[in-house]
């Protein structure tokens, strides 16, 4: 990815295999669009709940022209699951991005 990245765990101790997984799946979002200019994913564990499993938040903050997208997903599944959701997600909006840059502007008729 030649887009500046930060990984931050919160919570949870960081992770070899989690940090390539996030790196990779951050260079599949400049196959969407090329221009993001800045990427910052933060993995956070925000309370640990034993009984009913805990609940993994993933946030993607992302800067491209003229514009910020970010995406947020909990859930108390597998970390990669949640990863690769929030992953898809931020996929979608820089798609829906990048059609709004290419469509025409129509001018409003009086």
């Amino acid at each position: 990815m030649k887009t500046p990245m930060t990984i931050t765990f919160r919570g949870m101790s960081p992770s070899e295999w989690m940090e390539e997984d996030i790196r990779s799946r951050a260079a599949k979002l400049e196959t969407y669009y090329r221009r993001i200019t800045k990427c910052h994913v933060a993995v956070d564990i925000p309370h640990r709940h034993h009984e009913e499993g805990n609940r993994i938040s993933v946030r993607i903050d992302m800067t491209v022209p003229g514009e910020e997208l970010a995406v947020t997903h909990n859930s108390r599944k597998d970390v990669r699951v949640v990863i690769g959701k929030a992953f898809e997600i931020a996929g979608r909006q820089l798609r829906e991005y990048a059609g709004r840059r290419r469509a025409p502007r129509r001018e409003k008729v009086a």
